[in-house]
């Protein structure tokens, strides 16, 4: 069947099933995300869920574009992800279950009875997840402009409105057998590609093995492709990366959407079963990526030098071995606006250095570059809208039962077109935020994992395992969201990365906001606030 044929049916297919999903699980209250109506003791499919939502559109898009772009710092960003999941399985995840409330808000007031943290705690959790949105946005309008070749701001629009029509679904609730499914597509839609890649460029068939077999040097490749990139997420120092790494730690561990999860199960046995089921399930994903770099090095050069343009683009080109060498997947990227060429010495030949390619692009690239079977192709592109449509679905509920629960007075109800009218403007408002922004899938959900790592984080610990007075939780959580905000506007007005606080970038200044939010709570209870007003320790 011919390509654009096959990508329609097997979008389709995706769009039906999670369409479905959806429905089967809709749930009639906000109330059913977070509360256990039955013994929940499915701690597989727990784990199977955790592990869906969390691999969203920054692990199936973004992360191969960052690979190509810096080896080391992916390292790093891996090292982070798994380190927040065991704190979260052995610290978080215990002590959020022992109590019977509803939501992380409801869990600080339990101990601090204010009314400013529990609103203050609700707003941040608000924050994280808008600019989760804004990646899941920016992904579906790269997925859509692929899909129906067009150009991406366009795209954003069909975005946009995908977006809002899921809104409208009230969500999932409980766990069910459908995070399996869910699972199945995303695993065998991400493994596939990178599968017919090892084949195809080496000497074994096991990706995670690939990168011991035989593999031709890429040495001078990997500057081609670095130039070729438009990204604004620079190589970095060594306090840098490490910062970036603890901060990816400590913002996987409280991660509102994931954290959520939580309040699911039966005890605190299974949320650590669960936790543990769901890093094993996102580590299966990433172990496909150990090889993804060289691999896609190789794939881009040899698929992708010195190629006649016009010959290329008709898939007309012949090489220098009488190999025909497919590249029209350059002119459909093209109309995109997410792929330019420009030919700098009018010879009419395409290089790696003449392409503007955004990062975000890479994964779904590969295929087409590769000229895999058409069914790949398309399985990669559905693939990734399963990934993305999962994450949206929780984000939505997630925002959604934050506004019901935490800001409305109690037994006060809001109409589903109010509720529904927020929605939109926060989806028109993300969608707007994509429109010429620089800053790849990746980079937003890490300053995501940044504000989490300031500001919930150290609030969670104090709550746990510190008597603290009230006030002096609200302004460190305050002062540390404030800061990290900051930050990160004044960054992007800047030019030099040397200007900056120790020249951590906006995505490595969690650590420093934790810390400061530590700091000012520990020095306000014992110097500034009344030890008089003390909150009720947690039992």
């Amino acid at each position: 069947m011919e390509l654009q044929s096959l990508i329609y049916l097997f979008v389709g297919i995706s769009f039906t099933i999670y369409f479905g999903i959806a429905m089967w699980t809709k749930s009639t209250s906000t109330k059913d995300f977070y509360i256990v109506k039955k013994a929940n003791n499915k701690t597989i499919s727990n784990g199977l869920s955790i592990a869906v939502d969390f691999i969203s559109a920054a692990t199936f898009i973004s992360f191969a574009g960052i690979f190509l772009y810096s080896y080391s710092l992916t390292n790093y960003i891996i090292v982070g992800i798994i380190s927040g999941f065991f704190i979260l399985i052995f610290i978080i995840a215990p002590k959020i279950r022992e109590k019977d409330e509803l939501s992380i808000p409801s869990f600080f007031d339990i101990k601090y009875s204010s009314l400013e943290i529990k609103k203050l705690s609700a707003f941040i959790i608000l924050a994280i997840s808008f600019l989760y949105l804004c990646a899941q946005i920016k992904a579906t309008g790269i997925i859509f402009s692929r899909i129906f070749q067009i150009e991406f701001t366009l795209a954003l629009l069909f975005a946009s409105i995908l977006t809002f029509f899921y809104a409208t679904i009230f969500g999932k609730k409980e766990f069910s057998y459908s995070y399996i499914l869910q699972y199945i597509i995303i695993l065998f839609s991400f493994a596939t590609p990178i599968i017919f890649l090892t084949i195809s460029l080496t000497n074994s068939f096991i990706p995670q093995l690939a990168i011991f077999s035989s593999i031709q040097n890429t040495e001078n490749l990997v500057v081609e492709i670095q130039n070729s990139f438009n990204i604004s997420l620079k190589e970095s120092s060594f306090l840098t990366t490490t910062f970036l790494t603890i901060s990816l730690a400590l913002g996987v561990a409280t991660l509102p959407h994931i954290l959520t999860k939580f309040f699911h199960t039966s005890s605190v046995e299974n949320s650590k079963k669960s936790a543990i089921w769901a890093t094993v399930f996102i580590a299966l994903i990433y172990s496909f990526l150990i090889s993804l770099p060289a691999l896609s090095y190789i794939n881009f050069s040899k698929n992708i030098s010195n190629v006649e343009y016009k010959s290329f683009i008709k898939d007309e080109f012949i090489n220098d071995k009488n190999e025909q060498i497919y590249g029209k997947w350059l002119k459909t990227w093209e109309d995109t606006n997410l792929v330019k060429y420009s030919d700098e010495n009018s010879d009419n030949l395409v290089t790696l250095n003449e392409l503007k390619i955004d990062p975000d692009t890479i994964f779904l690239l590969n295929s087409e570059v590769n000229n895999m079977p058409n069914w790949v192709i398309a399985l990669v592109i559905s693939g990734a809208l399963a990934a993305t449509l999962s994450t949206i679905t929780g984000l939505l509920l997630l925002i959604k039962a934050t506004l019901v629960n935490e800001f409305l007075p109690n037994n006060k109800k809001i109409s589903k077109l109010k509720l529904n009218s927020i929605l939109a403007i926060l989806i028109v408002f993300a969608t707007l935020l994509q429109i010429n922004n620089s800053y790849t899938i990746l980079q937003i959900v890490l300053l995501a994992f940044t504000i989490s790592a300031a500001t919930l984080f150290p609030t969670i610990i104090l709550t746990i395992f510190k008597n603290i007075d009230k006030k002096s939780i609200f302004f460190a959580l305050l002062i540390s969201f404030l800061f990290v905000v900051i930050y990160t506007i004044v960054y992007n007005f800047k030019v030099e990365q040397s200007n900056y606080f120790l020249y951590l970038i906006p995505e490595s200044i969690g650590i420093v906001g934790a810390f400061l939010n530590f700091f000012i709570a520990i020095i306000a209870s014992k110097f500034i606030f009344s030890k008089n007003k003390k909150s009720k320790e947690i039992r």
